[in-house]
Formats: C-alpha cells, structure tokens, sequence
C-alpha cells in the first residue's frame, strides 16, 4: 500500500484489494501509506479498512505528511475506524505537536524512526507524545545505541515495536533483538513482539542471502509467526556472489 503516480480512485481500490491479499497471506496487522492530502487519505483509511475486514490491525503511516490540524483531521477518522496506530503524523521535531495529539485522539500515537541517539530519545519520551516508540537500528548506530534506547522506552513505560525497512540484514537484526525484548507491560497478558516487514520487490532482502529468511512462507504456514535464525551471529550469510554482481566502483 504505497503512493503512486495513479488518481485517487486508482488508490483506493488497490489499496482495499491490497490489504484484504496482506490478510489473506497470514499476517496479523497491515500497514499503509498516506500522503495524497487529508481528506483523500480518510478515502484510502476507509478503502484499508474495509480489505482488512476485522481481521487483524491496520496502521497508518504518514511520513510526517501533516501538519498538526490536518493530522487531527485523519486522526479523528482513525478513530472512528479503529486504527491500531498513526505513524509519524507530523514533523519528527514538532514534539508538542505529538504530544497534542496524543492527549485529543483515541488511536495509538508512533514514531521515533527519525532519531538517532539516546539524548534525542530522551526528548522524545520525557515529552510523552508517544504510546508507541519505533526505533530504527540500523539509523542509529547499531544494535549497542539501539538497547540504551529500549531501555529509555521501558524506563518511560513506552512499548517499543522496531522500525524495521531495508535488506535481509536489517530484518535478521531485528528478529534477534525482538526475541530477546522483554515483554510490555507485563502481568498476565504482556505484549507479544512485532515484526515490521515489507512486503514490496527488494532484491536486497529476497536474494542477498546465502539461505534466504523466507517471511512471507512462514507467515503463511504458521498464521503469523516466524522462526528466529540459530545459526552463530546473526543466523544468516550474506551471498557474496550476489554482493558482487551489484558492487559499484
């Protein structure tokens, strides 16, 4: 469900047929994209809605599209349609802004993809715009920044579900520091850990591996789980005949 250069009508009813295939493959919750302007994504909420059907939860992800009134506008719509989480509504930096609409709206607020280091973090979740933080590993230093900014998040009692975007690499750190995340909140029915994936063509994460994850199958098979490589390290090797049929001098 991304943006494409395709009418608004053209986008809703791929969108809808998209999200009911994402449903249809296993996965227990489906994200969008929005952008095209408020009122034209209230159309596609709606069109993602209706494809995911009650099935499982369906996000939405801005990209800091908004600004804050416009994101109350779309925001007062994911209300009303049940929204598990509006990603990244306004600008990274505009943390009053989160934090406004946090307090006015009953979906999940998420973000957290733009920051890098614990210091902005610690902005971030002292100003309590967030109900639901997403670092971003592989922008932020690597896994040691990555586990002083969990432990910030559950330190502020936020629950953290990584950004996850990019190559086979990317998605196998994830799925390592997501088996070892403790659970939130706790008590008799503690979070179970997301996997973020992107289901879109990427040669970089289907065939970068000398044994390739196989998400989608797994998914598939299993109605939404997947397996956690043992193998030392990561638990995956980069194909290096592949690395060098795209090397750039």
């Amino acid at each position: 469900m991304m943006l494409k250069r395709e009418s608004v009508d053209e986008h809703v009813a791929r969108f809808r047929a998209e999200a009911a295939e994402i449903m249809d493959k296993g996965f227990v919750a489906a994200k969008m994209k929005s952008g095209l302007g408020p009122k034209e994504d209230v159309r596609l909420c709606e069109a993602v809605a209706r494809g995911v059907d009650g099935r499982g939860k369906f996000m939405v992800d801005a990209n800091h599209c908004y600004t804050t009134s416009d994101a109350f506008y779309v925001g007062r719509a994911l209300d009303e349609l049940g929204a598990y989480w509006f990603e990244e509504p306004v600008a990274p930096e505009d943390l009053d802004g989160y934090r406004e609409l946090r307090a006015g709206l009953k979906v999940n607020i998420s973000g957290g993809e733009a920051e890098f280091n614990r210091w902005g973090w610690r902005q971030i979740l002292e100003n309590r715009g967030l109900d639901i933080a997403q670092p971003e590993v592989c922008a932020m230093g690597g896994v040691s920044e990555y586990l002083r900014v969990l432990t910030l998040c559950h330190a502020h009692f936020t629950p953290v579900i990584n950004h996850v975007w990019g190559s086979a690499i990317a998605v196998a750190v994830n799925l390592q520091l997501l088996a070892a995340m403790p659970p939130l909140p706790g008590g008799l029915n503690p979070w179970e850990p997301m996997l973020e994936f992107d289901t879109t063509d990427n040669k970089f994460r289907d065939e970068l591996l000398v044994e390739p994850l196989r998400i989608q199958e797994e998914v598939c098979a299993s109605g939404g789980f997947v397996t956690i490589p043992d193998r030392p390290g990561l638990g995956v090797e980069p194909d290096r005949d592949f690395i060098a049929k795209y090397e750039v001098d």
